[in-house]
């Protein structure tokens, strides 16, 4: 007699082969970790310039898509180039990738010839004549500690305070841990240093590689689009794979309209920025607005974090200036925040400023310049999901899908009206004045009653006495005069 086992045991014995390993697996990531973390950066450092080629081309797709679409095929189109030819959309599309690398190499070397020597110079500037900008900064302190006396005094107290304190640091703390610390572990620094060097070197040799592997992904890149659709397709279900493929093209629209728009609007700060310096006839205007048009980038506070360089190179130079840099900075990011920003990224996130805020501080945390650049765009994309499966879960449900309307509800009913709530002030128990402990309370009361409107009375009648002896002193003063010019008068 054959043994036929039923269904039922079997996936029971399945599940439960299954989970053992799902246990095994998780007690070895959770004992292994460091080694699993030790793994995955050397797959992250061997594929680095993968990583690299593929985040070029994505950034460059938008450009190679406007040279394509409005110059390249017309022209094409125009002068009957290939007609007919199986290889005239591959010529179409050679000819624009190669149009799209030389106009990006075009503005790098522009960037690099014209403004990097400008900056070097000022720089050497600054280091060169440090001592003349730090004396034309002490005699600018004194020349104000002069005319403000009591500020003087202060800032001399602070300042003796605070030498006093420097010397007990460094001769205490700063000093013993330089011989104790840094001259033992020479060694070690120098290993770092040069490691560090080499980390350098790496990263630009793998640019240089990303920016080769970029061209290849440009020049193909429907083929990986087609790919990955293709299996989307094969391995979910088609409303799973439809939902994902428009999810997908609403992260990209996200993400290449907040970086593109971010990028166009920190360049018009930075020309804004520097005209108006040269304008306002401020020292480094260049450099001072390269450093405000960068840090722009950086949602929120990219501005605050520029502006506090920049006020430092102007204070060295002309201190009175700094001050009308502070307010012009002021009043062009205001500018920014309320024009040119929101016109530019009107479509690019649509989240509130507390988002925008929490995003910062989150990814800033977590991936520090980089984070904050990326971090708004990733949040506008969470809660976009959010947003879609909340209005998804309420349709079901046969409910209002607008938040506005949402607003000071009671309840909804079993038929779908929203009943607004309305407060109704909660009904409070008359007090018992015979109870012992509420007439104890009555008695206090009455109490503190009499002893603030005690007090009152007490400095009503006080400051009305001052007020009558102000008067009586004023109209001395001014009798005295008189008096002594009639005695002048008997004697003549």
């Amino acid at each position: 007699m054959k043994f036929k086992p039923q269904k039922k045991y079997f996936h029971i014995g399945l599940t439960i082969f299954l989970t053992a390993i799902a246990i095994m697996i998780a007690y070895f990531l959770f004992f292994r970790i460091g080694e699993i973390k030790a793994g995955l950066h050397k797959i992250n450092a061997i594929l680095a310039p993968i990583f690299y080629g593929l985040i070029i081309a994505y950034l460059l797709t938008p450009l190679l898509n406007a040279i394509e679409r409005k110059f390249v095929r017309p022209l094409f189109d125009k002068e009957n180039w290939s007609q007919g030819s199986d290889k005239r959309d591959k010529q179409i599309r050679t000819l624009s990738v190669c149009l799209t690398l030389l106009i990006v190499v075009m503005i790098l070397y522009l960037f690099f010839s014209s403004v990097i020597p400008q900056i070097y110079t000022s720089i050497q500037s600054i280091i060169s004549q440090y001592s003349v900008y730090t004396g034309n900064l002490n005699k600018w302190i004194n020349s104000t500690m002069q005319k403000n006396p009591e500020i003087a005094r202060y800032l001399s107290s602070l300042i003796n305070d605070f030498s006093s304190e420097a010397d007990d640091f460094l001769n205490d703390i700063a000093l013993p841990a330089i011989k104790n610390l840094l001259l033992p572990n020479m060694n070690d620094i120098l290993t770092t240093v040069s490691s560090s060097v080499i980390k350098v070197l790496m990263f630009i040799w793998n640019i240089v590689i990303g920016l080769v592997i970029s061209v290849y992904v440009l020049a193909g890149k429907e083929k990986f689009a087609q790919g990955s659709v293709r299996l989307c397709y094969a391995f979910l279900e088609r409303s799973s794979a439809n939902r994902f493929v428009d999810n997908v093209r609403f992260t990209h629209r996200t993400f290449i309209g907040f970086l593109g728009g971010k990028v166009i609007d920190s360049a018009i700060v930075g020309v804004l920025c520097y005209f108006s310096c040269l304008i306002l006839k401020m020292p480094y205007a260049l450099l001072v607005s390269v450093i405000v048009g960068v840090t722009n980038i950086i949602p929120f506070f990219g501005p605050y974090i520029g502006a506090i360089p920049s006020t430092l190179i102007i204070l060295l130079v002309d201190p009175k200036k700094a001050l009308t840099f502070i307010i012009f900075i002021i009043i062009l990011q205001q500018v920014d925040g309320n024009f040119i920003g929101p016109k530019i990224l009107a479509q690019s996130t649509g989240i509130t400023s507390f988002w925008i805020i929490f995003a910062i501080t989150l990814f800033g945390g977590l991936f520090k310049i980089m984070g904050m650049i990326i971090g708004v765009p990733v949040t506008a994309v969470i809660i976009s999901f959010v947003e879609r499966i909340t209005k998804t879960k309420l349709k079901k449900k046969e409910l209002p899908e607008e938040p506005g309307k949402y607003l000071n509800v009671g309840k909804i009913t079993e038929e779908g009206e929203i009943e607004k709530f309305v407060y109704k002030k909660p009904e409070r128990k008359k007090l018992d004045k015979n109870n012992l402990i509420v007439k104890i309370f009555i008695a206090i009361w009455h109490l503190l009653k009499r002893l603030f409107g005690a007090i009152g009375v007490f400095f009503k009648a006080f400051f009305e006495k001052m007020n009558t002896k102000k008067k009586n002193k004023a109209s001395k003063t001014e009798e005295a005069p008189k008096d002594d010019n009639k005695e002048n008068v008997n004697n003549v």
